[in-house]
């Protein structure tokens, strides 16, 4: 059985060989990649390659053609900046981010909207996105012939742009003490997000979408009761399209999803990651499993602390804990949380990779 047949089959909870083996942002096949263009990673990229199954993921940004933005970038020190300056109708908006070097991640350190004068602004500008470039989607299916993975496209929904707007805190504050202006800016930012979707599916792009944005509005940043109102209102048509498509929906919220784990099941995602065992999440994957196995395809859930710090003895204990609880009448891919971001690889952090795929090939088989 080749990857794609086993992650497809493990996505519609179907007999497999094996528990699918996914490094979650550590993409083989993608020789684009940050990760394989640096020295200290080809050994473990090496294993991906040759022992795990690739979710080669991919994002379509779509750039908003009514918008006018200037740019100025700068150096300092070993930091790169960027401000960004959006001109709206009604006034001026302001965003920077950093990125510093050896490290593949960046800060946005000032948000777009901090005042209310700020979401007046925003909600005068209006939102009309381009048609994305889905050259690399192209690519990505030529790195993946002969059964190594299926593509896994990668896309907001309206909470997700909404709460990234905002420094986190001002936008859980906002959530609770003004939820009539988030609903605002969700009618504002709906039609895009919705758009977008709906031409990568027009145009053939899938096999399998990863939605991100519920993590924002999950207990105990938000209570439920806003959780549907935020999350499920919007976020269930983007499941239902993308279904109607013959694609398969992943929903994807880190941190505490016990108390709304049943609306996200309501909304019928096809998979659900990456299921945080406790302290970051609050329900083990083994109880996930046994209150929603036969409607979900359970993906995670080791936490990349622990690939970045346990011994070899603990390594192996959580990664066949998780095979254990996940692997029972399938429907299950075993997958990290999160993925390193600096340029040199821990000599630590290999070696536990290395053990997760050892130990999951040795204990994952049916």
């Amino acid at each position: 059985m080749d990857s794609r047949e086993r992650l497809l089959r493990a996505l519609r909870r179907e007999p497999v060989d094996r528990v699918p083996i996914s490094t979650y942002e550590l993409v083989g096949w993608d020789w684009d990649s940050w990760e394989n263009r640096q020295p200290s990673y080809r050994r473990l990229m090496d294993a991906i390659r040759a022992h795990t199954d690739c979710m080669y993921m991919l994002g379509f940004p779509a750039p908003n053609r009514a918008a006018r933005v200037t740019v100025t970038e700068w150096d300092e020190g070993p930091s790169h900046y960027r401000r960004e300056t959006l001109h709206t109708p009604r006034g001026d908006l302001t965003c920077c981010t950093r990125w510093d070097n050896g490290l593949n991640t960046a800060w946005r350190f000032e948000r777009l909207l901090k005042t209310d004068e700020d979401v007046a602004c925003f909600l005068s500008q209006p939102i009309d996105p381009g048609p994305p470039d889905l050259s690399a989607y192209t690519v990505a299916q030529e790195r993946l012939q002969g059964g190594r993975g299926i593509p896994l496209i990668s896309v907001g929904d309206p909470i997700c742009v909404v709460a990234e707007l905002f420094e986190f805190g001002e936008f859980l504050t906002r959530a609770i003490t003004q939820p009539q202006q988030i609903d605002a800016l969700l009618e504002h930012v709906a039609p895009a997000v919705y758009r977008e979707l709906g031409y990568l599916l027009e145009h053939g792009v899938g096999p399998l979408y990863r939605i991100c944005g519920a993590e924002y509005a999950t207990p105990p940043y938000l209570p439920p009761t806003l959780f549907e109102r935020f999350v499920v209102r919007y976020t269930a048509p983007m499941i239902e399209r993308i279904q109607a498509h013959a694609c398969y929906a992943r929903l994807h919220c880190h941190g505490r999803i016990r108390q709304v784990l049943p609306m996200i099941v309501e909304m019928g995602p096809d998979a659900i990651d990456p299921v945080e065992a406790p302290p970051s999440g609050d329900i083990t994957l083994g109880e996930v499993k046994a209150l929603y196995g036969d409607r979900l395809c359970l993906i995670g859930n080791i936490q990349l602390r622990d690939l970045e710090t346990a011994r070899p003895e603990e390594m192996r204990r959580i990664v066949g804990e998780a095979v254990a609880a996940g692997k029972p009448g399938g429907g299950f891919v075993l997958m990290p949380t999160a993925a390193p971001i600096n340029a040199e690889l821990s000599p630590v952090t290999e070696r536990n990779y290395m053990i997760l795929i050892e130990t999951a090939l040795e204990c994952g088989g049916y």
